[in-house]
């Protein structure tokens, strides 16, 4: 059987040593090592018969490249075909004791909640969606504005959507998107009984800087609260820390980390540490005299911010999320966002944008593929050939739509141009340190990745 290199495998340098190449995989975030003479046979379109079999088992070498291609077209089908879980972001509200001046939400915040009779309608929707589509897990993700504003909410939701998952075998649970004031220990802790098993906290660098960007409504400081309140509950819960940053202060994320560590919250401490670049939206409900987000993902300035935040966690030790696939919610089947109203989206940014709206908890989930473009890729020939796009599928349709006022594409073939080497590196030299590379494919270095973590 003659193999030829999949169309999308990159080869790149391997610091580490010279006599090496490292290979990535964008279909499954496979990597090796391999020697760098059959490296560069490899780059010239030959497969060395040494390693074959194991670059065939990588996905790296394949047979029939058109068979190849037609299996990333389905990667988005069969994701879905093997996802047994309802995934299922809730805005509780957008009342919020913070006044952060980038806040996508804007305006929209006029203190808006959850009825208790859309509040019910939720968990009986949720519960009958579970049972109709044969799921076995359960997740809620809670934001707001602050979702801690509204625990009566969190638990009216969560307490009997718990016991109805569980009842008939399957999983369930439920984290916290939250700004980290109002989540004591005594909170976490009255929570935990109704399935909180994580929390992602906010924190937009050193004091100075956070306190900035992210004061509270009275313009008091905050971050001091909510590292007080990491402390207090990191044995209790696992927290996600990280932040947003903009093109002034990205550079400032170090420090951040630095304060943690010192603070006792260090890599055995926190959950998954990551920092999103925050966006410079052109909504009318959006802040007009914030600057410093981004536009698109071609601005020069976003690679150098977004290696440089990953490194900095790197070099201190901290859990990143790896390189992967990483499907958008409006590729999955069974993903969605519910506002306070009731009305369903396919993402949180979407909820000051009506005409997006997939259904309602009434009415149930409209064609939500058609609404959000979900297979707009396949229609741009570059998307269709990009062998980046198992990371991207035509990028993020809100994005896009900032820059031209309706969803499109976004591309993101110059941003992985920029960043793919060096985080793809990052991921392969902090796992790989301390060891030596044999004369051999380095399957043990990481190997390819199951759809099903894709998605989890």
């Amino acid at each position: 059987m003659t193999l030829v290199p999949s169309r999308y495998l990159k080869i790149f340098p391997w610091p580490g040593d010279p006599g090496y190449l490292l290979l990535y995989s964008t279909k499954n975030a496979a990597r090796a090592l391999l020697p760098t003479e059959d490296g560069l046979k490899l780059r010239a379109g030959e497969v060395p018969a040494d390693h074959a079999e194991e670059l065939a088992g990588l996905g790296m070498a394949v047979a029939d490249p058109e068979a190849e291609r037609a299996e990333v077209f389905d990667l988005l089908t069969e994701i879905n075909r093997q996802d047994e879980g309802l995934n299922v972001s809730v805005i509780l509200g957008l009342a919020c004791n913070f006044s952060c001046v980038y806040c996508y939400e804007g305006t929209l915040k006029q203190g808006q909640a959850m009825t208790e009779e859309t509040c019910g309608r939720l968990v009986t929707f949720l519960a009958e969606r579970y049972l109709a589509r044969g799921r076995t897990r359960l997740r809620l993700d809670f934001y707001g504005g602050e979702p801690l504003l509204y625990m009566d909410r969190i638990k009216a939701i969560a307490g009997p959507l718990q016991n109805f998952v569980e009842e008939r075998g399957g999983n369930f649970s439920f984290s916290l998107v939250t700004n980290g004031s109002l989540l004591t220990r005594a909170v976490v802790r009255e929570l935990l009984p109704f399935g909180l098993h994580a929390a992602k906290v906010t924190v937009d660098g050193p004091p100075d800087e956070h306190n900035r960007l992210r004061p509270f409504r009275n313009g008091g400081e905050s971050f001091a609260a909510i590292m007080a309140n990491v402390r207090a509950c990191h044995d209790l819960v696992r927290i996600g820390f990280g932040g947003n940053y903009t093109r002034e202060n990205f550079a400032r994320v170090g420090e951040l980390l630095d304060l943690a560590l010192a603070d006792g919250l260090g890599p055995d401490t926190l959950g998954q540490v990551q920092f999103h670049p925050v966006m410079q939206t052109a909504d009318s409900f959006a802040n007009p005299e914030f600057s410093g987000g981004c536009r698109r993902t071609d601005e020069p300035w976003l690679a150098d911010a977004a290696l440089s935040v990953r490194e900095e966690a790197i070099r201190r030790g901290f859990p990143v999320p790896r390189l992967i696939p990483s499907p958008c919610m409006v590729d999955l089947d069974e993903a969605m966002v519910v506002n306070h109203d009731g009305t369903l989206f396919k993402c949180v940014a979407m909820i000051g944008h009506p005409e997006y709206a997939v259904g309602d908890l009434w009415q149930g989930l409209a064609d939500a593929a058609r609404i959000c473009r979900r297979d707009l890729w396949r229609e741009n020939e570059e998307c269709r050939a990009c062998a980046y796009l198992p990371l991207c599928f035509g990028g993020c349709r809100y994005m896009a739509m900032q820059r031209t006022d309706e969803i499109g594409l976004d591309c993101r073939r110059e941003f992985y141009d920029r960043t793919l080497e060096g985080t793809v590196r990052q991921d392969a030299m902090s796992e790989a340190r301390g060891q030596r590379p044999e004369d051999s494919v380095r399957i043990d270095l990481v190997d390819a990745l199951p759809l099903s973590t894709l998605h989890s």
